[in-house]
Order: C-alpha cells, then sequence, then structure tokens
C-alpha cells in the first residue's frame, strides 16, 4: 500500500490549502482505480480543501475526508468514472464531510443522492416500478419515512452505497442472511403500502 499525494511538491502551497495523501488500496486490501485521484482529485485540490474548510472547519482534515469519498466511488463504480469524475468526488466528498461534521451520521447522504442514480439502485432492489421514475427525478427521498430504526437506515444506506451484504453484516456485528432478510422484510413492506403509500419528498439542508 502507498499514500499518493497532491500535489507532490506541496512545500509551497499557501495558507489555506494543504496537501492530500490518498491510499491507492482500500481496507480490504484492493486497489483502487488510480483516474479517480487524477481525474476527480487533481483538477479540483484547491475546491476540495475549500470545502473541508467550510464544512468541518480543519483543512487538514481533507485528506481523511476526500480518502473515504475516493474508496467509496471506486468501490461502487470501479471504471466507470462518468462524464466527469472530479464532480462525483466534489458531491461525495460533500457527503462525508457533512456527516463529519454532523457527528458520523453517514446516513444523513442518502436523502442528498440524486434520484437519478437513486431511482436505479431501488429499481435493481424491485422498490420502484420503471413506470414510477420520471415522477422521482426532482425529488428526494425521505428515509426517516421509510425506515423505523437507525440500524435499518444503516442497512439500507450502506446498500444503496454499494456493500456486498457480507461487508454490512460485518460492519454491524450481523450474520450475514439476518441483514439481507431485514432489507427483503422492508422491502416487501414497502410493496405493500403500493404507491399511494409512498413518502412524500423533502430534503434536509
Amino acid at each position: 500500500m502507498a499514500l499518493i499525494t497532491i500535489p507532490e511538491n506541496f512545500e509551497g502551497l499557501p495558507d489555506g490549502l494543504a496537501p492530500i495523501c490518498l491510499e491507492d488500496h482500500d481496507s480490504k486490501g484492493r486497489p483502487i482505480n488510480l483516474q479517480w485521484i487524477d481525474r476527480g482529485v487533481r483538477p479540483i485540490h484547491r475546491d476540495l480543501c475549500n470545502l473541508v474548510t467550510v464544512l468541518i472547519g480543519d483543512v487538514w482534515a481533507v485528506s481523511e475526508i476526500v480518502n473515504r469519498s475516493v474508496h467509496g466511488l471506486s468501490r461502487k463504480y470501479g471504471d466507470n468514472l462518468g462524464a466527469e469524475p472530479q464532480a462525483r468526488v466534489y458531491v461525495r466528498t460533500q457527503w462525508e464531510a457533512k456527516d463529519e461534521a454532523a457527528g458520523g451520521r453517514r446516513l444523513r447522504r442518502r436523502l442528498d443522492q440524486s434520484l437519478d442514480e437513486l431511482d436505479t439502485e431501488l429499481q435493481n432492489a424491485h422498490l420502484i416500478d420503471s413506470r414510477d421514475s420520471a415522477q422521482s427525478r426532482d425529488a428526494r427521498l425521505d428515509i426517516d419515512a421509510l425506515a423505523s430504526t437507525d440500524e435499518l437506515r444503516l442497512i439500507i444506506g450502506l446498500h444503496l452505497d454499494g456493500w456486498t451484504w457480507q461487508e454490512i453484516g460485518e460492519q454491524l456485528h450481523r450474520k450475514t442472511n439476518t441483514v439481507e432478510q431485514k432489507f427483503l422484510r422492508w422491502t416487501r413492506r414497502l410493496r405493500r403500502k403500493g404507491s399511494s403509500a409512498r413518502p412524500r419528498i423533502r430534503g434536509i439542508y
């Protein structure tokens, strides 16, 4: 495992900026796609420093926050960087920084996830009929209206974030089958309620 520093020559950085140090392997020892760093982080180094300073109050937290962002994006999307990977990195870093500022309530970011992406994930989980997707374009999903416990909200969030059932089980110290069945029971309850009972949509920020 190696550290990649942006910029390489950081000794002359002006006040208010800090180097961003990123690990080239994730916590499971898997290599990340370095294009997320080269195309997603390098072009917006200053913007990421400013973002973390505003949300956290400490520019030196930028490495930790961006490292989580890049690893999460690489784990979920792999080689699919999209047209603007720097925009994905910026938005993901904003979520991570808000979580950090809120004391680690990582599921807050679920409410800020774009509905184009969220629609796809929920359709894959058989929660939303594809005919409903047009109605959801400008909406934000209210997770609090969908899940009754913090643990269930965490399971939903991690699943939407691309974690496997085994990884979620390890994170929560639960059996893999237990967390998967809890999620599936939630989806069945949602389907039974029907489209008329789907939660109303709102933002939180």
